[in-house]
């Protein structure tokens, strides 16, 4: 068998599938293959076999690559498997479909400013972890970072280092293993001791090249290039992008600094440079690529200028107001309210703002209140330009928001009409309640509501009803206050039944007083879909809500899980996308689909989505909690131990969390610890409520199948949520070839 590829697939045959070579470099060969364990597909590295001279040490390269294989970071490529086979050395990688940065520089050639820093960004993030964890790159190229889904993944991490530790020819010789268009001065003279300056060197060369088209240094042949890159002065990059921020190119001269002691000190530090220089948050990550079609205004959080926490409420519910108000223009898209309060209290430039979210527009504000009396300044400029468009001050009673609202909207469509935009349209906002200060209660509840903490739920609640009490027809506080009794279920701990039927009247209450406010109508399918189990009514409601506002990112992800829990997979993935592109910085949202993939048993996505919920808030329990399940799907156990321990680190007393770890514990082959877990939730039933979710996780992990169904029974007499995700949940896997499981199914109408 002469042909390497025949060779090749021989070799791997009890693993791999391999279909054929997608892609060659200087070092190896990329094949396409499916990981046949896993059902996954994967690319497949093959080094050279003319490495393979005197010299030749492949232990000391899957030595090199176990290191790299403890790196788990949302944004680096995971190593999954590597080995020597009949004499071919390789390792894997999961497939990445989106392509490569050097796709779309090939395809645009320069990028927007805005997603060439947000990309470097991102990427400084991945560096600076592994930098930390003495792993450096040593070949940061545009090949070498994947846009997946918008976000860049680096891969290849230190493979340059395993290549020249396993090759003596190439050390002994002075070469240096690298890309020579990325490749710092010490790099290219093959220096023994560099650190991670080496790679903020490499990622300020990709940087140039994104803003500009072309690496900083190009000599026509590599030894050319690398004598430029130690000698040649760093070009400029004003000259070519006059619209860059001057500390944008400042930053990038310094991290092409020959010396290294003369750049920035770490990766880290570059990428601050870079949130300075372009103001670049280091708050949730907005999705690179994902932006609204068509003109679009971002209203900023309006500024508390009086720094009085007790009207705080008051400039949130504005910019809330006008966000809705302007939402309702025909023709006119503007950004969701998650996007633009990702960026409260923060200076940034509107051009930066307007690249960021996508907008062509944008509005800023402040509020004043004192007693009565209340001042509104505003101000909408143009994001492309930065110039201001108009401003104005209202100095008016508290009684007059309203108008204020009002006028500031109209204002807006009236300016951008001959500027801007020219096919928009007059809309007359919708009003849903006279009174002025029941309107001020509804903006203190939901500014409670979107707090949600145990304690800000009640104080939500409280003043919906205060509202109510006000305007016995306030449709919108009524939809709070279904909004508040649903969710207090996770933020209070009360009963099912209580908190799901108050919910749902309130919600039927606020569609008797308006039938076609959407909020309303996602608020009741809700309730209808994960309390009643009534599939029709729940799909028909959702249908509603979305037909009346299509841009409700919540009506779509709550939509999702209906189609998940009856096993429309398919649709479900892609109501889940949809939410996501609508509102790209949801935590709640970006979990949600790493949860569909999860029960789409796709587990690698999953992981990928749930990763970056994690990054996006570290402190949200959930997302550590699913993450756990999506590490045990795809068989890494010790991963999913570790974000286990993280779920109860953050929340001790979360019966959920406890349960995830005992679960973990159970599938790790360690039954001991996972049954004092249950012991534990014992003991701390005989005080207070533990539900039988968490019991039922517990026994189907253990093997102890007769109490699960005891478990699951008692689940289905309180209405728990979880039974409707029956015919998906992996969790239930193990129970599915049951009899009993069978009737499970039936009794729930899911058959």
């Amino acid at each position: 068998m002469s042909d390497p590829l025949d060779r090749l697939r021989a070799a791997l045959a009890d693993r791999y599938a391999i279909d054929g070579a997608i892609g060659r470099g200087g070092m190896a060969t990329v094949y396409l293959a499916k990981d046949r364990k896993h059902e996954r597909q994967v690319a497949i590295k093959v080094l050279h076999p003319e490495l393979a001279g005197h010299g030749y040490h492949p232990e000391r390269f899957l030595r090199e690559i176990r290191t790299i294989a403890g790196l788990t970071h949302p944004q680096i490529l995971p190593l999954h498997d590597s080995d020597q086979r009949d004499g071919f050395l390789y390792y894997v990688m999961p497939y990445v479909d989106g392509g490569t940065l050097r796709d779309r520089l090939r395809r645009e050639q320069r990028l927007p400013i805005a997603d060439a820093t947000a990309i470097a960004r991102t990427v400084a993030g991945a560096l600076d972890y592994a930098h930390r964890r003495d792993v450096l790159h040593r070949d940061v190229k545009p090949e070498n970072i994947f846009l997946h889904e918008g976000q860049p993944l680096v891969a290849d991490f230190g493979i340059a280092r395993a290549i020249s530790s396993c090759c003596d020819e190439l050390t002994a010789v002075g070469l240096a293993v690298g890309t020579p268009a990325y490749m710092s001065p010490e790099q290219a003279h093959a220096e023994e001791q560099i650190d991670g300056r080496s790679d903020v060197y490499g990622l300020a060369c990709v940087l140039y090249e994104m803003l500009t088209g072309r690496p900083p240094f190009e000599g026509g042949s590599a030894v050319k290039t690398l004598a430029l890159h130690t000698l040649a002065p760093v070009p400029r990059l004003l000259p070519v992008r006059t619209e860059a921020p001057a500390r944008l190119e400042a930053a990038i001269t310094r991290a092409l600094a020959k010396d290294p002691a003369q750049r920035y000190g770490s990766a880290a530090e570059f990428g601050q440079a870079l949130d300075e220089a372009f103001a670049r948050s280091q708050g949730p990550a907005i999705d690179i690529g994902t932006r609204p079609s068509g003109p679009t205004v971002a209203v900023l959080p309006f500024v508390n200028a009086g720094h009085d926490p007790g009207t705080e409420y008051l400039r949130e519910g504005i910019t809330d107001e006008l966000i809705n108000a302007l939402a309702k223009v025909e023709g006119l898209s503007v950004v969701s309210r998650t996007s633009v309060f990702a960026l409260e209290g923060e200076r940034r430039d509107v051009r930066a703002v307007g690249a960021l979210l996508g907008a062509t527009a944008v509005l800023e504000g402040t509020v004043r209140a004192a007693g009565d009396r209340l001042r509104i300044t505003a101000q909408l400029s143009d994001a492309a330009t930065g110039r201001l468009l108009w401003s104005e001050r209202y100095d008016r009673e508290m009684r007059d928001v309203f108008a204020i609202e009002d006028e500031i909207a109209a204002t807006i469509v009236s300016t951008l009409r001959p500027t801007l935009v020219r096919n928009v349209e007059e809309s007359v906002p919708r009003r849903y309640t006279a009174n002025a200060e029941a309107y001020s209660l509804y903006l203190k509840g939901r500014f409670h509501w979107n707090r949600r903490t145990t304690e800000a739920i009640a104080t939500a609640i409280e003043h919906f009803e205060r509202a109510i009490a006000l305007d016995s027809d306030y449709a919108l506080a009524y939809s709070g206050l279904a909004d508040s009794y649903a969710l207090q279920l996770d933020y209070r701990g009360v009963p099912v039944a209580e908190g799901m039927t108050r919910a749902k009247r309130e919600a039927r209450r606020a569609l008797e007083i308006d039938d076609t406010l959407a909020e309303a109508h996602a608020s009741l399918a809700w309730v209808t879909f994960i309390y009643d189990w009534d599939w029709d009514a729940a799909d028909r409601s959702f249908r509603r809500a979305i037909e009346l506002k299509p841009g409700y990112a919540t009506a779509h992800q709550w939509y999702a899980w209906l189609l998940a829990a009856r096993g429309q997979m398919d649709d479900a993935l892609a109501e889940g996308r949809m939410a996501l592109e609508l509102d790209p910085i949801s935590v709640s949202v970006r979990r949600g689909l790493g949860w569909l993939h999860l029960y789409a048993h796709r587990s690698e996505a999953a992981v990928r989505h749930l990763q970056r919920a994690v990054s996006m808030d570290p402190t949200a329990t959930e997302s550590y909690r699913i993450l756990a399940y999506a590490h045990l799907q795809r068989g890494a156990h010790d991963a999913a131990a570790i974000v286990a321990r993280e779920a109860v680190a953050l929340a001790p007393d979360s019966a959920y969390a406890l349960a995830t770890q005992g679960y973990v514990q159970a599938l790790s082959g360690r039954p001991e610890a996972a049954r004092q877990v249950l012991a534990d939730l014992h003991i701390r039933e005989r005080t207070t409520y533990v539900s039988p979710v968490a019991f039922a996780t517990l026994a189907i992990a253990l093997g102890d199948t007769d109490d699960a169904f005891r478990w699951l029974d008692a689940a289905h007499e309180e209405r728990r949520g979880w039974l409707a995700y029956l015919k998906v949940e992996p969790v239930f896997d193990p129970l599915r070839n049951d009899a009993r499981f069978a009737e499970f199914i039936r009794r729930m109408r899911l058959d």
